[in-house]
């Protein structure tokens, strides 16, 4: 798989630096009031939070290599017991405990989702040490109902980090506005944001190793497709001709994507080459501002 690499977050935070360093581009006058640009930043903040923590504590290739180790019969490797990664409790705090900067239905809804995520994972991996114990026990039966049960449980964790992404998706661009408000690069930087969290929910659905949600996939895949047919409608801004160029390049890149993802998709089930190859290949859903 031929390496393009979405570089999002280098991407576009060259084209947030020059374009909010502004040269000798003259800029409009903002708009938006001090306190509306400090609840937006606040935002944006939850927003690059949360996916350092997804990313680190849900991640799927580390979640399906448990399961690809419990799934084996007959002599395997030994190995030694493992705690769920570390999360500081700082970011842990911030994420159980959002600000005011979202509505009460919201930092609800995000709360649930993360303790429901944080309760899940810790009993996966130690579902994953019992069944190391059961293992060495040879007891066959307790093995069987460990590997359902987390089965369960990564799809459970998948979820929450879908539902988190849903939440926090249209907040993020509504902060976006007001945050590039006078920004010439403004819709670039939008087009390539919303783009790159498509891309992140498609990873994160295809990931489910043993449950392959091919319908979900496809609606997604078709809302990228969108993203990207109106990404390249929108008009060069003049004086940005570097900018532009990393701009195309991304396009570019959520091109190949697609027709990666598509030829995954297209053989009906899960696989570890396929995901490894495209998580390598394809730097996704990383936050800027």
């Amino acid at each position: 798989m031929k390496k393009n690499i979405l570089f999002f977050g280098a991407l576009v935070g060259a084209l947030l630096l020059v374009s909010c360093s502004g040269g000798n581009k003259k800029q409009a006058a903002s708009s938006v009031t001090s306190e509306e640009l400090d609840n937006a930043s606040k935002v944006i903040d939850y927003y690059h939070t949360s996916l350092i923590v997804l990313r680190h504590v849900a991640n799927a290739k580390d979640i399906n290599a448990v399961l690809g180790y419990m799934e084996q019969t007959g002599e395997v490797p030994e190995v030694s017991p493992i705690a769920p990664p570390e999360v500081s409790a700082r970011d842990t705090a911030e994420l159980m405990d959002p600000g005011d900067y979202f509505n009460i239905e919201v930092r609800q809804n995000l709360k649930q989702s993360y303790r429901g995520l944080f309760s899940a994972r810790t009993q996966f991996y130690d579902n994953f040490n019992k069944f190391l114990s059961y293992k060495q026990a040879k007891e066959t039966a307790k093995i069987g109902k460990l590997l359902d049960e987390n089965y369960r449980l990564s799809v459970e964790m998948s979820e929450y980090k879908q539902v988190i992404f849903d939440i926090l998706s249209p907040l993020t661009e509504q902060a976006e506005k007001e945050l590039l408000a006078d920004e010439p690069l403004k819709d670039q930087i939008m087009a390539m944001r919303k783009m790159s969290g498509t891309v992140q929910s498609i990873m994160n659905l295809y990931s489910r190793k043993h449950a392959l949600d091919g319908m979900r996939i496809d609606m997604k895949m078709a809302e990228l497709k969108k993203e990207l047919e109106a990404a390249k409608k929108l008009p060069a801004v003049t004086g940005y001709d570097e900018e532009q160029e990393n701009y195309y390049s991304f396009l570019t890149s959520v091109e190949s994507f697609m027709k990666d993802m598509q030829k995954a998709r297209d053989k009906g089930s899960y696989s570890d080459e396929d995901y490894n190859a495209m998580s390598e290949a394809y730097e996704y859903g990383l936050s800027v501002i």
